[in-house]
């Protein structure tokens, strides 16, 4: 082989080195912007948990506060029921004493009770 060869050969080895080491380099940035990505995406992932954590707090409370609601809408259906018995109740005996008074009257009108 000659001088010539040996130098041409010397520069493709050199060529494919230079070729290699380049790919290396991309490689590398390739897979710190992979390794970048993925820990961005692991804090999404755990922000996007905390939010949800928040949601199910927030939801757990909301719900609560319905059920205490509705606890107190029974109770205030109970106490309606009750006032509306209680008011036929009272209706009842004002209409007895509406009609003992009105006898009364008519009677004295009619001069039944005079003494």
């Amino acid at each position: 082989m000659s001088n010539e060869d040996w130098r041409e050969r010397a520069e493709r080895i050199e060529r494919t080195i230079a070729f290699i080491i380049e790919q290396q380099a991309q490689a590398e940035v390739r897979a710190a912007q992979a390794d970048e990505r993925s820990r961005e995406a692991d804090e999404r992932w755990k922000q996007a948990d905390e939010r949800w954590k928040k949601t199910d707090e927030r939801w757990a409370s909301t719900e609560g506060g319905i059920r205490a609601l509705l606890a107190i809408a029974e109770i205030h259906e109970r106490e309606i029921v009750e006032l509306r018995e209680a008011g036929r109740a009272t209706d009842e005996r004002l209409n007895a004493l509406m009609n003992v008074v009105e006898t009364q009257i008519s009677e004295r009108r009619n001069g039944k009770n005079q003494d």
